[in-house]
């Protein structure tokens, strides 16, 4: 079953800062800061909001998640720099900002035959759009800016989740591998703090359909954009077999780089529900399994699953539990 932000609630743009954890790479005479092994933490759904959320104030979360969801977000974001951005870093904080298409899906032309899918990824608006986020969430040397792009990509053509169940498909999936690059050259020209992602839905990697490169299959054909890439991501959205995929997401992806969870959020009808939800996610053996096998960053969505006392407290522990310390760049 999968859960995808077409069919959830998500506010308006959302940034994620945060850094990675692993090891500080310095000069042979120089002394390696000491890491605690664990998970890098962030919330979302806005850095500023998120900032200010009694899971940051109590618990070590040092990212900050924001969304990109359609070009109207630029109007504010804009004005982000100085009020939001800078001040973040300059409190340690790392920056991860998501990009979403949510728009309706059409037809159109592209250099490898006629498409069907979702438009503005594939335009040259994107781009544009690209280059502004970029300027604005640009940091200094030792910043780090973390950018998922295309969330849940695998829905944005007509036909999900597979690279050929038709040429229209496959010809989707090309142009939107060449949008992917022309952005990572973006991000890294105008942001060279910034590490990139494919954004991955979290239930690719629970079945197999090889016939058209569905579920599993179709991890081989975006191998070249994800080697490219400086991170790797994926989501879980209220999802019921959440423990399932993010073991079987992080392990397909483990290949290809350092794995985020770039944004989760649990499944559940009530406080109760989703205390049981999140006493398996984020149980200690959970959350060493995901380390070990190569997840080094988890960011909550958003915060309305917090609003519960009882839960605040078990996301709370659990993060002071797990969390890398130092948090490095992977």
């Amino acid at each position: 079953m999968r859960v995808s932000l077409a069919l959830a609630t998500v506010g308006v743009a959302t940034v994620v800062l945060g850094v990675g954890c692993g090891t500080h790479r310095t000069a042979s005479a120089a002394p390696k800061p000491t890491a605690k092994p664990g998970l890098l933490f962030g919330l979302g759904p806005e850095a500023d909001s998120a900032r200010r959320n009694a899971l940051v104030r109590q618990a070590p979360v040092r990212m900050l998640t924001s969304w990109f969801n359609s070009p109207n977000d630029l109007s504010w974001m804009r004005s982000w720099r100085p009020t939001v951005v800078q001040p973040a870093y300059k409190k340690g904080f790392a920056l991860h900002l998501i990009v979403w298409d949510g728009g309706s899906e059409g037809q159109l032309e592209t250099p490898y035959g006629q498409a069907c899918g979702r438009a503005y990824a594939l335009s040259d608006r994107f781009l544009s759009d690209m280059r502004a986020l970029a300027r604005v969430f640009a940091g200094r040397p030792g910043d780090r800016l973390y950018v998922t792009l295309f969330a849940e990509f695998q829905t944005y053509p007509c036909k999900d989740n597979a690279w050929s169940p038709d040429a229209a498909t496959t010809a989707y999936y090309e142009k939107l591998k060449d949008q992917y690059r022309s952005a990572l050259d973006i991000f890294h020209t105008e942001a060279p703090n910034a590490l990139v992602s494919l954004g991955w839905g979290g239930w690719q990697a629970s079945y197999d359909t090889p016939a058209i490169g569905g579920g599993r299959s179709l991890f081989p054909h975006f191998a070249d954009v994800m080697h490219a890439s400086g991170f790797q991501s994926f989501q879980s959205l209220e999802s019921p077999t959440a423990v399932r995929d993010a073991k079987a997401m992080t392990r397909a992806l483990r290949p290809y780089g350092p794995v985020m969870l770039a944004f989760y959020k649990p499944l559940g009808p009530s406080p109760a529900a989703v205390e049981t939800q999140l006493r398996s996610f984020l149980s200690a053996s959970n959350l060493k399994t995901l380390r070990a096998e190569g997840l080094f960053a988890l960011s909550f969505m958003d915060t309305t699953f917090l609003h519960d006392r009882a839960v605040l407290g078990l996301t709370a522990a659990a993060v002071k539990r797990s969390a890398c310390a130092p948090c490095l760049a992977p």
